[in-house]
């Protein structure tokens, strides 16, 4: 029961609930815990019973052309979706966890968990699409573009595009607590992209940047950090920011021969300490160039 204080305000009476089912003293849920350091087998299958998923959406948007800047467009685009009866498949650690965050364990996801006798220990599991209760995000879309040619120096051409995520979250069950998914894995409340090329006559140069800001760790998430604040140490609580920097060129010596090439992330950026492949992947510093080749028609 070393998790019962990680959940919702229903997790530990749950807990309770499902081990005095599996036959469990007072004594023995007030001590339990898992010992196993290994995977339990359990099964994937689909469900014939998903209904079609129901989307509630709007959007506002603008695009600026400013005649003081030619060349300039910007566009800032705020959507809101709400997702009912969205069809989900969560994984075995969740499974587990919205088994006793719900209101009552008379829920779908504990119906897909056995248990021993006696022990009270997972031996069986079963994972399926489920249409759960809504899924809900909101945020804003920004596109800058600008195009500036000149008549010595060639043509510039910027592009920035980013993402400002204002909410995302997920309800498991009618009438559960949502389930705060912003600035998890992959769910950054900031990102955003540039791309800054230059074309001359048969030259060309591009660089490129990939970002997004800090999220939290795998299995970390606000729930858990305000049930326990010393579940981790604060600043292993998220992953660094991604700052990834490309940079391309090429040279066009006929209009059917062309030689290219670059570096990919030439900051040599690596995954942060606990991971192997975030936010960046383990590659590090790449080059690489090539020939390409029009032939002609058969």
């Amino acid at each position: 029961m070393q998790n019962r204080s990680l959940g919702t305000a229903t997790r530990a009476a749950n807990c309770t609930t499902v081990l005095t089912a599996a036959g469990l003293s007072p004594a023995q849920i007030a001590a339990f815990e898992d010992p196993r350091s290994v995977n339990i087998a359990g099964t994937q299958t689909s469900n014939p019973n998903l209904k079609a998923e129901r989307a509630r959406t709007w959007t506002a948007g603008v695009v600026l052309s400013p005649r003081f800047v030619p060349g300039f467009t910007a566009s800032f685009d705020w959507y809101d979706i709400k997702l009912k009866d969205a069809i989900n498949t969560v994984d075995p650690q969740q499974l587990s966890e919205l088994c006793v965050d719900q209101a009552t364990t008379q829920n779908q996801f504990c119906g897909l968990i056995v248990r021993e006798a006696g022990t009270g220990l997972i031996t069986d599991f079963t994972i399926q699409p489920q249409n759960v209760a809504s899924f809900q995000t909101a945020g804003m879309d920004v596109n800058l573009n600008y195009r500036l040619t000149t008549a010595s120096y060639g043509v510039f051409n910027l592009k920035v595009v980013g993402n400002y995520l204002d909410k995302l979250t997920f309800v498991g069950t009618p009438g559960a607590d949502p389930t705060d998914n912003l600035r998890t894995t992959y769910a950054p409340k900031f990102q955003a992209s540039l791309d800054l090329t230059w074309v001359k006559g048969p030259f060309s140069l591009n660089y490129g940047l990939s970002w997004f800001d800090k999220t939290y760790r795998t299995g970390i998430t606000p729930l858990i950090l305000a049930g326990n604040p010393n579940y981790i140490d604060p600043k292993y609580a998220f992953y660094k920011d991604r700052w990834v920097h490309d940079i391309y060129a090429s040279v066009d010596v006929t209009k059917n021969f062309q030689f290219y090439g670059g570096i990919n992330n030439f900051a040599n950026q690596k995954p942060d300490i606990g991971s192997s492949s975030y936010p960046v992947e383990s590659v590090g510093r790449f080059f690489f160039a090539g020939v390409r080749a029009k032939l002609p028609k058969f």
